[in-house]
């Protein structure tokens, strides 16, 4: 019984631990994840094209302008809260974790269509 109370206090202890919060300037975890979602979707789709390899990273640029606009950041926002979120790797983890569920989820959607 001791060993049941100490286990379920141990879990309440850590589940009472506060997430820290991005620091101004920096994107909130949701906002990485749905802006991650459209790149990855967007390289998916470059590299299935036919477009010439030395056509690509033009190609790329350009539609990488438009995400950010799309998301409402700057290229330098993006680079900012992607190294924040590097550097908080627990963070990083739970956002890619995201990232790829909703992949996964979409791919699944596609393939019952």
């Amino acid at each position: 019984m001791k060993k049941i109370l100490f286990i379920g206090l141990f879990l309440l202890t850590f589940s009472c631990v506060k997430k820290p919060t991005p620091p101004d300037g920096i994107m909130s975890q949701q906002e990485m994840i749905d802006l991650l979602i459209d790149l990855h979707i967007i390289e998916a789709k470059i590299s299935m094209s036919r477009i010439p390899n030395d056509s690509i990273k033009l190609f790329f640029d350009e539609v990488e302008d438009s995400l950010y606009h799309k998301h409402h950041v700057t290229d330098s926002i993006y680079k900012m809260s992607y190294q924040y979120y590097l550097e908080n790797i627990d963070l990083m983890e739970e956002i890619y974790s995201a990232v790829v569920d909703s992949m996964s989820l979409r791919e699944r959607i596609l393939d019952t269509e």
